[in-house]
């Protein structure tokens, strides 16, 4: 009997515990789920105020060139949307030059943790880390 006793008194404690706590962290309005319990709403306000001034650009693809713009687009929070029909005709020096390009703007992104992909045969799209594909 004393021992029945013993599991109720700790169920009764835990579930005290996990009352108090929020079944949900605050969530922010772009941000992942976070471990705080109050939602700061000058935080909100204030991403959304960097959202603001997010562009997409378009940029028609055509040497090494270009990689310059394009991390420099990224650098500055803007999608770029890239015109690879010109380099992806099906020939094999166009194709390997095509794939040079794309390694390059992979790398020079990497920090910015840039997202590259495929959208169709002659559209690529190079968003900045908050873009979710």
């Amino acid at each position: 009997m004393r021992f029945l006793s013993r599991l109720r008194s700790k169920d009764a404690s835990t579930t005290t515990e996990t009352e108090t706590k929020p079944k949900y962290p605050g969530l922010g309005v772009f941000s992942p789920a976070l471990d705080h319990s109050e939602i700061d709403p000058t935080r909100d306000c204030r991403r959304l105020a960097e959202l603001e001034s997010i562009f997409v650009r378009s940029k028609r693809l055509v040497s090494l060139e270009d990689v310059p713009y394009i991390v420099n687009q990224i650098r500055q929070g803007n999608i770029v949307l890239l015109d690879i029909s010109r380099l992806n005709d099906g020939k094999e020096k166009t194709h390997l030059e095509l794939k040079r390009i794309i390694e390059r703007i992979r790398g020079e992104t990497r920090s910015y943790q840039a997202d590259i992909a495929l959208v169709n045969d002659t559209c690529v799209i190079v968003t900045p880390s908050f873009v979710k594909l």
